[in-house]
C-alpha cells in the first residue's frame, strides 16, 4: 500500500513537471512571436512615415526667403536624414518608434513651412511629441482635426 501511494505521487509529480515544462515552452514561443510581430509592425510604420516625409520633401520648395520657414525646412531635412540613417541600423521596436517620431517631427516642420508660405497643410499624422504623457497612442482628445460635436458611427432606427 505504501509503495502504491509513493508511485502515485511520483507519477503525479512527473506528469505535473511535463505539463509545466510544456506550458513554459509554449509561453516562451508566444512571447518571442509577439516580440517579432511588434518589431515588424514598428518597422513597417517607421518606414512608411519616413517614406512619406521623403516624398513631402521632394515637393517642398528648395529655397525659402522667410527665415522661420527656412529654419523649419532645414530641421525637416535634418530629421529626415537622421531617420533615414537610423532606419538602416535599427534593431528593435523602440528604435523604430524613435525613427517614426523623427519622421513625424519632420512632417510637422514641413507644415510650419507651408503655414508660413500661406499654403494648405500637408499630411500631419499623430503629434510626434506630447510632453511626458506621450505613450505612442493617437488619442482623439489630443487632436485638433477631429470634430467632436458631430456624431460618428452607424445610425440604427
Amino acid at each position: 500500500m505504501q509503495t502504491a501511494i509513493e508511485v502515485a505521487i511520483a507519477s503525479f509529480g512527473a506528469v505535473l513537471a511535463i505539463v509545466l515544462s510544456f506550458a513554459a515552452v509554449l509561453g516562451l514561443r508566444s512571447s518571442i512571436e509577439t516580440k517579432r510581430r511588434r518589431k515588424a509592425r514598428a518597422k513597417a510604420d517607421a518606414e512608411a512615415w519616413t517614406r512619406l516625409l521623403a516624398n513631402q520633401l521632394t515637393i517642398a520648395p528648395s529655397h525659402v526667403t522667410d527665415a522661420e520657414a527656412a529654419a523649419a525646412l532645414d530641421r525637416a531635412r535634418k530629421l529626415h536624414r537622421n531617420a533615414d540613417q537610423k532606419l538602416k541600423t535599427a534593431k528593435n521596436a523602440k528604435q523604430y518608434q524613435r525613427i517614426r517620431t523623427y519622421a513625424l517631427a519632420g512632417l510637422h516642420n514641413l507644415n510650419v513651412v507651408r503655414r508660413r508660405l500661406g499654403k494648405a497643410p500637408g499630411p500631419q499624422g499623430p503629434m510626434p511629441f506630447n510632453g511626458t504623457s506621450y505613450a505612442g497612442l493617437d488619442r482623439t482628445e489630443d487632436r485638433t482635426d477631429v470634430q467632436r460635436d458631430t456624431p460618428a458611427g452607424l445610425y440604427f432606427y
